[in-house]
C-alpha cells in the first residue's frame, strides 16, 4: 500500500452534496468543473480481513438456534472476529 488516496469524496457547490470521483475523473476535469468542487476528502483502500474457515465453524458453533436474530448475531460476531486480526 503506497497510502495514496484511490479515490476522493468532494461537495459540489451547485448540488450541495458530497459526489465520490475517482483519481481518473479528477485528472480529466478541466480547472473550471474543479472550481465547481470544494472540501476534498481523500478516501484510502484498506487490508482486507479474512477468517479461515475454522474460525468461521468455530463462531457458528457457538450460535443455538438458526432465527433471524441468530443469523444477525452470527454476522456481527463474524465481522468483530475480523475486526481483531
Amino acid at each position: 500500500m503506497n497510502n495514496e488516496p484511490v479515490a476522493w469524496l468532494a461537495r459540489n457547490q451547485l448540488v450541495k452534496k458530497y459526489i465520490p470521483i475517482s483519481l481518473e475523473e479528477k485528472e480529466k476535469f478541466l480547472p473550471h468543473v474543479l472550481q465547481l468542487y470544494d472540501d476534498w476528502i481523500p478516501l484510502y483502500t484498506h487490508p482486507t480481513k479474512t477468517l479461515t474457515d475454522n474460525e468461521i465453524i468455530e463462531i457458528w458453533s457457538g450460535m443455538e438456534t438458526d432465527t433471524g436474530e441468530q443469523n444477525i448475531a452470527f454476522a456481527r460476531a463474524i465481522l468483530r472476529k475480523a475486526q481483531e486480526k
